[in-house]
């Protein structure tokens, strides 16, 4: 197997990784991700160079996308569904259900595309790692890296989009932590389900549809206010949708950009312990068998 090698300008050795290096703990994977970031920072700015490539609007596209989706929303939920008649008023009684439906997808949308992209991309690279050594996990966290930055222009459209109805304050800032806290459980998720989907491509099916129950299931469209009571026989549901910390990542987010006001401190312990704990357990399952899968592609 060929072995990958970097070299620096302010210096005349030559690094060469090899590949007999076992990476099958989340430290010895870090670490030899760590030594190879020369080479995930070239992929990851391959992967935005190509991501609209022969595309005539090119990355206008990352803008047009979450707008035309948030206005199919609004008028199918709240147009024809009249949602939008519960939405909580903010703030100088500010009540406008596509500034609350973009609010939450801003963040359920860094969960989303990182997650799914994650649990394709080991399987796209097993061709290439057999002509080139690097970490199984370079090629997940280049996906992650530049699907963060081609993301982060829904966190500006956002903030532009609240600011031009004049409902902005400083606490809109939020909105940044909030997404990262989606997208890092989505890099631990993602990392987690690519080396099952690598045996059974059941897992990437079943997890698409698992998106699209979420995005009805967790507090996008409705306000978690609204779920008080509407269980009947199951009432152990209700906390169980409400109180999830997906839910809670969503509730964040709208604490800050939509009702203007610093989420409590412990919505911050909660979020950054399971983002962290995600991403650790993610990381370790796929450092344990991501060598044993490709050994048998």
């Amino acid at each position: 197997m060929t072995t990958f090698e970097e070299t620096t300008e302010s210096s005349n050795h030559v690094t060469v990784f090899s590949s007999d290096s076992a990476s099958t703990t989340v430290v010895s994977s870090a670490r030899e991700a760590w030594r190879f970031r020369g080479f995930i920072a070239y992929m990851t700015k391959r992967d935005l160079r190509t991501t609209y490539m022969r595309s005539y609007l090119g990355w206008v596209w990352s803008l047009l996308n979450p707008i035309a989706e948030v206005a199919i929303y609004s008028v199918v939920f709240g147009v024809l569904l009249s949602i939008d008649r519960a939405v909580p008023d903010a703030p100088g009684q500010f009540s406008s259900f596509p500034h609350f439906l973009m609010s939450g997808i801003a963040v359920w949308g860094f969960f989303r595309t990182v997650s799914s992209k994650i649990l394709n991309n080991f399987m796209a690279t097993v061709r290439l790692r057999r002509k080139l050594y690097f970490p199984p996990v370079a090629a997940a966290l280049s996906t992650a890296l530049s699907t963060i930055v081609e993301a982060s222009i829904l966190i500006a459209v956002v903030i532009a989009f609240f600011g031009l109805w004049g409902h902005l304050s400083i606490h809109a800032v939020v909105l940044i932590p909030a997404a990262m806290f989606a997208a890092i459980s989505g890099l631990g998720v993602g990392l987690a389900l690519s080396v099952f989907n690598s045996r059974y491509r059941d897992v990437g099916y079943l997890y698409s549809i698992g998106l699209r129950l979420g995005f009805y299931m967790l507090p996008l469209i409705w306000p978690v206010e609204s779920a008080a009571g509407r269980f009947g026989n199951f009432p152990w549901l209700e906390p169980v949708i409400t109180s999830n910390p997906f839910a809670k990542m969503i509730g964040f987010g709208r604490d800050g950009i939509l009702f203007m006001r610093w989420p409590p401190l412990t919505d911050w312990i909660y979020l950054t312990g399971f983002s962290l704990a995600t991403l650790v357990v993610g990381w370790a399952i796929f450092a344990r068998s991501s060598a044993d899968v490709a050994e048998g592609l």
